[in-house]
């Protein structure tokens, strides 16, 4: 099935913005955050097997990291507080920050996950299983994933994740759409190809 340019040019434009960011911190951090407890900051150096001082200035490059009231980490992409987007994997109960995080995560961790969301505009749910190569059992199967842009915001989560929902439809989107300059809706299949390819660039050693 053929790519949109529409998708062609948000993965070209990762390309370039995961350059800018520390890809190499994300893999390790999604494990430890996919066991269902804060990290702290010493178990992300011991796993990375870095300084302090640099596990701190990469995460500093990405605002958008939640963390408790002790400093540990519960958030960064994937996260243990509660969102719009329910990412069940090994018996834990996870959340994302967007729609395409859920496209993404399987494939980075190797593993499936059950995925439910809430249409924004309708509130029906949109459930599907993401496996590391392939999607299963979308309901309904007319949904949809909104999509913009990305910048070079080091903020990613503000500048693109809030505005990447499941949609129950197309129509359902329309009026959302309608109100968000440069956003279009694509199919969870074709969302779900960029979600590979955004996958591939992330787990190369130089994040293209």
């Amino acid at each position: 099935m053929e790519t949109s340019t529409f998708v062609k040019e948000i993965a070209e434009r990762f390309s370039v913005i995961n350059r800018l960011h520390p890809t190499e911190l994300l893999l390790p951090l999604l494990r430890e955050i996919a066991k269902g407890s804060p990290v702290s900051r010493k178990t992300l150096a011991t796993v990375l097997d870095w300084p302090a001082d640099r596990v701190a200035a990469a995460l500093d490059q990405v605002p958008s990291t939640e963390y408790d009231d002790d400093g540990n980490i519960v958030g960064y992409g994937l996260t243990l507080r509660e969102t719009p987007h329910t990412f069940e994997i090994d018996g834990q109960r996870l959340y994302t920050w967007c729609a395409l995080d859920v496209l993404i995560f399987p494939a980075l961790l190797g593993r499936s996950a059950y995925v439910s969301s809430r249409c924004p505009t309708t509130g029906e749910e949109v459930s599907l299983t993401v496996a590391p190569d392939g999607l299963h059992r979308l309901e309904p199967a007319s949904a949809v994933v909104s999509l913009v842009r990305p910048n070079a915001s080091s903020d990613i989560r503000c500048s693109f994740c809030c505005h990447v929902h499941f949609f129950a439809s197309a129509a359902a989107a329309d009026d959302w759409v309608a109100q968000h300059e440069g956003a279009e809706v694509v199919g969870v299949e074709e969302a779900f190809r960029l979600g590979q390819e955004l996958a591939r660039q992330l787990s190369s050693p130089s994040g293209t």
